[in-house]
């Protein structure tokens, strides 16, 4: 029997590191792999932005989690791990949370968080929430050191912190 596993994926493809730990558990262990991008509606609330226009960017964001999707998706069908994909909307740590608890997942990977200490205690990271809020079994898999660099210059690179 298969083990059903939930892998949040993002945008920002913090999430390689989930996705590569979960290969290699797939050779000790036989996972039904989920990858879930959820897109952040939560942003398009309250800010003016008329209905219309709402459906647009979702559109869009959509389009773009659906190429984040596939990327991620390549390994595991490499790697001949059974897999799906999943989009749903809405807040991420929430929606993560619903549907491991609600669609029976025995477990969810999830990358450490890319945010120093600082950045995690002011602004919160959805890692951090879903830690505390799920009820699923939740794995962490930390980052190595070359990865976190590699995460800091990219985001350094995008002008989202200072260089």
């Amino acid at each position: 029997m298969k083990s059903k596993v939930l892998i949040p994926v993002d945008s920002a493809r913090n999430s390689l590191t989930a996705e590569e730990y979960a290969i290699k558990l797939s050779w000790r262990m036989p996972l039904a792999v989920t990858l879930l991008n959820v897109i952040n509606t939560k942003r398009l609330e309250q800010h003016g932005i008329s209905p219309d226009d709402q459906e647009r960017i979702k559109a869009s964001m959509r389009k773009r989690a659906e190429n984040v999707l596939q990327a991620a998706a390549e390994p595991f069908q490499k790697a001949g791990v059974e897999y799906e994909i999943q989009i749903e909307e809405g807040q991420p740590a929430v929606v993560i949370c619903r549907v491991a608890e609600g669609e029976g997942y025995d477990m969810v990977i999830l990358p450490q968080s890319g945010f120093s200490e600082l950045e995690e205690i002011l602004g919160g990271s959805v890692v951090h929430n879903v830690l505390w809020k799920c009820k699923t079994p939740i794995l962490l898999v930390k980052h190595s050191q070359q990865q976190l660099d590699a995460q800091r210059k990219k985001l350094a690179e995008s002008e989202l912190l200072p260089r």
